[in-house]
């Protein structure tokens, strides 16, 4: 309960801030943050280190900086978002590359489509342009505290979209709104829940979340990978790129791995342009065998749930 009264009165205190004031407000909590966090400063350069070993100590840091001010700075515009002007924010503070090559074409085909995208820069505020253009989307988000997951989808939801956190139910409505046509947004470099795999990052082995090549292939949606980046203060960029080529040759395991394989190297390209646009403050690549067993058993239990609306058990 204590949990949930900070939230709300954080968001709802927030929100009534001006932009500027309320992004400075954010940029200093981000730079106090920075100095009194040391295990998540810890855990941002762990993760640096993979994407550029090669990068100076001095420059990691200014990586880590830019981090943790994105977080701040996301956690603004979802306060903010409930007041923003849609149309205002999609002329003059979005760049969008690929939505009428790759997005519209397939929306349009009325199949259905995944956008896949990464904690990188904020790709929910982009997402929130969509609905400016009659785009509406249903995107699965973190499980926290169900009281708090409650009313920051509520946040979320405020220009249209539909959010909900990582259930059962939750799963069953994504295979609903594909097979209605409409358009789900999902994660793919951060393990939450679902289904999961060891797989090469960077080189080494790192858990990943498989569930949207799964749900990709299982329905026969095209999957597209979605990329943003803060350009500045205000102005955020974002990609709409090509489809995964995702095959479907029998062996459904090893066609998930090689559509994450191909999703993974596209977003090692976007990391290595920009590392200071990672928001993830947990370390991606510990090491646990017996934890990636563990979440094996959560891959399987997930997958009767896609079967079961399929119709396949």
């Amino acid at each position: 309960m204590l949990k949930f009264i900070l939230y709300w009165a954080t968001f709802n205190t927030l929100g009534r801030l001006p932009l500027s004031f309320l992004y400075a407000l954010m940029g200093a909590t981000a730079s106090v943050a920075y100095r009194l966090a040391p295990g998540v400063r810890r855990n941002i350069d762990a993760n640096l280190r993979h994407v550029a070993p090669e990068a100076s100590e001095a420059k990691r840091r200014s990586w880590a900086k830019r981090i943790l001010r994105n977080v701040a700075l996301y956690y603004a515009d979802m306060a903010h978002l409930p007041r923003m002007d849609l149309k205002e924010f999609f002329e003059k503070r979005l760049i969008f590359h690929g939505l009428d090559e790759y997005l519209r074409p397939a929306i349009a085909e009325g199949k259905g489509v995944i956008v896949l995208s990464a904690h990188y820069g904020n790709p929910e505020l982009a997402m929130q342009a969509l609905a400016h253009l009659g785009i509406h989307v249903f995107a699965l988000t973190e499980p926290v505290h169900p009281r708090v997951s409650a009313l920051m989808d509520r946040f979320r939801a405020s220009k249209g979209h539909t959010f909900g956190p990582v259930n059962r139910g939750n799963v069953k409505r994504v295979f609903q709104t594909l097979k209605g046509g409409g358009v789900v947004a999902l994660m793919g470099d951060r393990d939450i829940e679902g289904p999961k795999e060891a797989l090469p990052f960077f080189g080494e082995p790192a858990v990943m979340p498989t569930g949207p090549i799964e749900v990709g292939l299982r329905t026969g949606v095209p999957v597209i990978p979605c990329f943003c980046a803060r350009k500045g203060r205000y102005v955020i960029e974002a990609w709409v790129e090509e489809p995964l080529r995702l095959e479907r040759t029998g062996d459904f395991e090893a066609d998930v791995r090689a559509g994450m394989l191909e999703y993974i190297e596209r977003l090692e390209r976007r990391l290595r342009e920009d590392p200071g646009q990672w928001a993830v403050l947990e370390t991606i690549w510990d090491g646990d065998t017996e934890v990636r067993g563990q979440r094996s058993e959560v891959r399987g239990e997930k997958s009767k749930v896609t079967a079961g609306e399929r119709g396949d058990g």
